[in-house]
């Protein structure tokens, strides 16, 4: 299993490769048996880490975000106000 600062920086990683710029990681939370809605592992439980970033927003920073895997690091999706952001980020 991988450790809260790992995923943090596997989260940095990730959204330096899709040039998403952030203000701030904001919180970690370590969620175990999290049913998980979409992608790959769609409609398992799965021990994730959420990280949670702030972008800027029309008003006000906007909250996003990402789930890892806490078993291996990968990244499973990143969640948004408006639904998940693989659906309209280019590869």
């Amino acid at each position: 299993m991988i450790t809260e600062e790992k995923a943090i920086e596997i989260v940095k990683h990730y959204l330096e490769e899709r040039k998403c710029e952030y203000l701030s990681i904001d919180k970690v939370f370590y969620e175990e048996n999290e049913y998980i809605n979409y992608g790959e592992y769609e409609s398992q439980h799965k021990n994730v880490f959420v990280v949670s970033y702030s972008r800027e927003g029309y008003q006000l920073p906007t909250d996003y975000f990402v789930y890892v895997l806490a078993e291996t690091g990968e990244v499973l999706f990143t969640m948004t106000p408006h639904g998940y952001a693989e659906d309209w980020e280019e590869d």
